[in-house]
């Protein structure tokens, strides 16, 4: 049991702080009272440097013993806390405080970068709502029947890699060509294999370091503007939940090297032009001056029940992007594949008649 936990509070009335996503300040919810980050911050991390992973990735550091749960002791009202042992921010469910658990944001574990929330969670409803009239498949009464039960901001952990790519990928192409004389049509395919060389330079590519969250469903919920991007400060936790990092990064370079490796091929496939087909045939591709930083990026998790199913979908805490599955309706699902295929009918008739 430890009681090493921090809270923003009010200097006017001595309340937990909330970070407010739509001012960017830190808002009171009992005296409506804002402040700048500048003026919240204390003593205890606020001022405290993130951990330096330096240019190369060298070790993970020791194992840890990340599963069950730990208890901490609010010091505002004395209550037992119980919480992931992942857990970096949560709240009192008693005197319900604010409280950030330090020892989960102190030096290796302390975040580098932090995307603060860009809106607040009421606007999830109708984020949701206006996605739900874009989807032509839905039961009619999917957005007066569903039920939204929960929906929590959370922080979750993200390695961002930085590295150049060096390498040679080769392609196998083809040429046609084809003519006809007064007997016979001729068809002449030509091969080649086309080689392209170069280096591409990769900032913060992000992979999650979350084991709790799915690796494809937080690779969707990508882009995120890194341009917003701030330097940690413990009091952007504040009012939501926080992990910290369980995937080391070590054990998650494969999953970067991956997603490198394919952008790399992309990208050189776009320079390969004038050909019939292009299939890729080998690649030689080295990753070198490998950095990483640490960052926790927002993101809404929203449970919702449907005729007694329930969903969950993921919403990008910046950008608005949902993900998630959506319920089919049968009867609207085949009138949206019959209309598909009348619009496909009346332009083959078109043609056929043009054609005549």
């Amino acid at each position: 049991m430890t009681d090493n936990l921090v809270s923003f509070k009010c200097p006017s009335c001595d309340t937990s702080l909330l970070f407010d996503p739509e001012s960017g300040k830190f808002l009171c919810p009992a005296c409506s009272n804002r402040y700048e980050l500048s003026e919240i911050e204390n003593a205890t991390s606020a001022g405290a440097k993130a951990f330096d992973w330096g240019e190369h990735i060298a070790s993970a550091g020791p194992a840890e013993d990340l599963t069950g749960t730990v208890t901490y002791v609010c010091k505002y009202c004395a209550a037992e806390i119980t919480a992931d042992a992942t857990t970096s921010a949560t709240h009192c469910p008693y005197c319900d405080n604010e409280v950030i658990i330090e020892p989960k944001i102190e030096g290796a574990l302390r975040p580098n970068y932090i995307i603060p929330f860009a809106f607040d969670k009421k606007e999830i409803k109708n984020i949701f709502k206006e996605l739900c009239k874009k989807k032509k498949q839905l039961p009619r009464n999917f957005i007066t029947d569903v039920v939204i039960e929960k929906t929590q901001g959370v922080y979750v952990p993200f390695w961002l890699y930085n590295c150049c790519a060096d390498g040679t990928v080769t392609f196998e192409t083809t040429k046609t060509r084809r003519w006809a004389d007064a007997s016979y049509t001729y068809t002449e395919v030509s091969y080649f294999y086309v080689t392209v060389d170069g280096s591409v330079y990769f900032s913060k590519i992000p992979i999650d370091a979350s084991v709790k969250m799915n690796n494809d469903t937080m690779d969707k919920l990508e882009p995120y503007d890194y341009s917003k991007m701030e330097n940690f400060a413990p009091g952007y936790l504040s009012g939501f939940l926080a992990d910290r990092y369980d995937d080391n990064a070590v054990d998650c370079i494969p999953r970067a090297d991956s997603r490198i490796k394919t952008t790399v091929t992309d990208t050189f496939r776009s320079s390969v032009n004038g050909y019939g087909s292009v299939k890729l045939s080998a690649t030689n591709m080295n990753l070198k001056n490998t950095s990483v930083n640490y960052a926790l990026l927002p993101v809404y998790i929203m449970k919702a029940k449907f005729h007694d199913k329930e969903y969950v979908y993921y919403i990008n805490g910046q950008t608005r992007k949902v993900v998630g599955d959506f319920p089919k309706s049968k009867g609207r699902y085949w009138l949206y594949l019959g209309r598909i295929f009348a619009v496909i009918a009346v332009v083959l008739l078109i043609l056929r008649f043009l054609i005549n």
